[in-house]
């Protein structure tokens, strides 16, 4: 009995320790190691399970709702999300032990950034327009976000779960998946129109939109790998290193090219070829 009781004196002690360093800076919190819900503890996977079955049960139940609601709904998450960005930013440039705007890191251009340009033309967009931003959200933002939600390895490496960087990185890639779900499955989006050629690169204009400002910063004097553009990031370092940045450049924009078009390449192919059957027996 007695061990009982201390299993729940320390789960305890770790809970209100979590609180109280809710908003502390990686710099004064102990090693990854040391903290409940860092990356693949069992915090880390029952609050991951929670929050997923909630995206999951709010997504279908909001799918089913008027276009109008839903487009009230990720224009309140849009809102919600963009305002959090910032006060990351401020955060993360105030809260440590040296206050320092890191421009190598902090600016939102990173592929999962892209959600926030996108969502304006999702919402408000008209066709093309629209697609645009539906198309970003439901293949490269729903990679992304879908990656970093399951394996938030950049957060969870230096915070637990239960604290203000674990909690913003799983509502805002939470977000994405959400979104990408609601669009799918009400219709709002379908993979399915493309009937032309050039409709395989209208979801990839917002990354590419974006990409010219995160390459103009990653060729400056500040040296960045935002979009991962040097591939000098995470598991992408060996490639980055083996190959000049002209050709780091290029395999990236290729492979940005190809997640975008890529759930919609089959039923384009499956439509070219009703028409081209429908001519045939005209």
């Amino acid at each position: 009995m007695q061990k009982g009781t201390d299993i729940s004196v320390k789960t305890m002690d770790d809970f209100i320790f979590l609180l109280k360093n809710f908003f502390t800076h990686k710099d004064f919190l102990p090693p990854a190691s040391d903290l409940p819900g860092s990356l693949f503890t069992p915090l880390h996977f029952v609050f991951s399970a929670t929050v997923l079955l909630a995206i999951v049960f709010f997504g279908l139940k909001l799918s089913k709702k008027s276009e109008k609601t839903i487009r009230l709904t990720f224009l309140a998450i849009w809102i919600t999300v963009t305002c959090l960005e910032i006060v990351k930013i401020f955060w993360e440039t105030y809260s440590g032990k040296t206050v320092q705007f890191e421009l190598g890191g902090i600016l939102p251009l990173y592929p999962c950034s892209i959600f926030m340009y996108a969502m304006p033309l999702a919402i408000w967009g008209k066709k093309y327009i629209r697609d645009m931003g539906c198309g970003y959200v439901c293949t490269l933002g729903l990679l992304g976000g879908a990656v970093n939600f399951f394996y938030p390895a950049n957060i969870l490496g230096n915070y637990s779960c239960i604290s203000f960087a674990g909690f913003h990185t799983f509502l805002y890639h939470g977000a994405i998946f959400f979104c990408a779900l609601v669009m799918l499955k009400s219709g709002y989006h379908s993979y399915k129109n493309a009937t032309k050629a050039f409709q395989l690169l209208v979801p990839a204009v917002p990354a590419l939109a974006v990409s010219i400002v995160a390459n103009i910063v990653n060729f400056s004097k500040i040296n960045s790998d935002y979009m991962f553009f040097k591939l000098n990031s995470f598991f992408f370092a060996p490639i980055g290193a083996a190959t000049p940045d002209w050709l780091s450049v290029l395999i990236v924009y290729v492979l940005y090219l190809l997640i975008h078009a890529l759930p919609y390449i089959p039923f384009y192919i499956k439509n070219r070829t009703a028409k081209a059957n429908s001519k045939k027996y005209d």
